[in-house]
């Protein structure tokens, strides 16, 4: 849930609460309240707490940045407690970027919006030390930690942030669900349900759920058709473990009138084809329909591989027989 109106994060993700769940392991989410956009006459910032900041060294030997609200005991040890928290979950190098604030609820909601437990955004994260509402703070902090991993990964040419990372937003085929109007990256209003991005922070959330021996871990924040099969954790298992960096690059030698190869595509992106003498260009994917360059400059055409696992590239000469270098560069 994001507040674009905040003056500090510059897209927050709000987690607004409805009714409590009855038991505190599992945060049951609920979208009843809806934050709109929020003026600076009516929320705080972070600026507004004196912070009691500092980096620690965590029980991995890692560094964590972690605020503390000077409401809480100073001889409390919060701020390492929730360093090694953070730590302890299964991450990458982001975790050196991100900024954590602990405050009690009122606090969080001054500043995150009205019904929120916590919330996120450009690298800084906010949640309380102590349930809220009836809902552990290490469930919202797990939530809100997918945020920071999209926020640190690439899914080009789409916005991490929205549809999730490269790989997972493959194996939960957004494209396609966005081509089929079941997904709405970035909604933060009545499709919410529907928004890609919230559903990877959940996926990543119960990834480490399963982890600790959960079987079923709740899933009451998105629609139910993003709940994460096995290949999906695995997915964001692999966006954590080796994030996707850029295309790869192919190249076949092309011979003859006519020349037909096929590339595999095991991600989804932007492909994009280039020969070096004029010729004509033909993509076919891996159900049979054809593709439509989304751009065609000069002797490279770009293409959108959408749920295709593979592309037939054919290539026809205009003018006879030839050799040369085809070059395929896929997601």
């Amino acid at each position: 849930m994001r507040n674009i109106g905040l003056p500090v994060l510059s897209a927050v993700l709000v987690l607004a609460l409805g009714t409590a769940a009855p038991r505190v392991q599992h945060a049951d989410f609920d979208l009843a309240s809806r934050v709109p956009a929020l003026s600076h006459a009516s929320i705080g910032t972070l600026d507004d707490i004196q912070w009691v900041e500092h980096v620690y060294t965590a029980s991995t030997n890692e560094a964590v940045d972690v605020g503390v609200s000077p409401s809480y005991p100073a001889d409390q040890p919060i701020g390492q407690r929730w360093a090694d928290f953070f730590a302890g979950l299964p991450h990458g190098p982001e975790l050196a970027h991100l900024k954590a604030y602990i405050a009690p609820l009122s606090e969080v909601a001054a500043i995150c919006g009205k019904g929120a437990v916590g919330c996120y955004g450009d690298d800084q994260l906010i949640v309380t030390n102590e349930p809220a509402l009836g809902f552990a703070p290490e469930e919202v902090a797990r939530h809100e930690y997918g945020h920071h991993i999209a926020l640190n990964r690439s899914n080009a040419p789409w916005p991490s942030f929205d549809w999730g990372p490269k790989r997972w937003a493959t194996a939960a085929r957004i494209c396609p669900r966005v081509r089929w109007n079941t997904a709405y990256p970035g909604d933060e209003s009545l499709l919410y349900k529907l928004n890609p991005g919230e559903a990877f922070a959940e996926a990543y959330r119960v990834l480490v759920d399963t982890r600790l021996g959960e079987i079923d871990p709740s899933w009451p924040l998105v629609d139910r058709s993003f709940y994460p099969d096995q290949a999906a954790l695995d997915a964001v298992a692999q966006d954590l473990a080796s994030p996707w960096t850029g295309p790869t690059v192919h190249s076949f030698g092309v011979r003859g009138q006519v020349w037909e190869g096929r590339v595999a595509t095991p991600l989804d992106g932007t492909l994009t084809v280039r020969l070096a003498w004029p010729a004509r260009i033909a993509l076919t994917g891996d159900g049979g329909q054809s593709m439509r360059p989304t751009l065609h400059r000069g002797r490279t055409l770009s293409y959108q591989v959408c749920g295709e696992r593979s592309v037939t590239v054919r290539v026809s000469s205009r003018e006879g027989t030839h050799s040369s270098t085809l070059r395929v560069v896929t997601p």
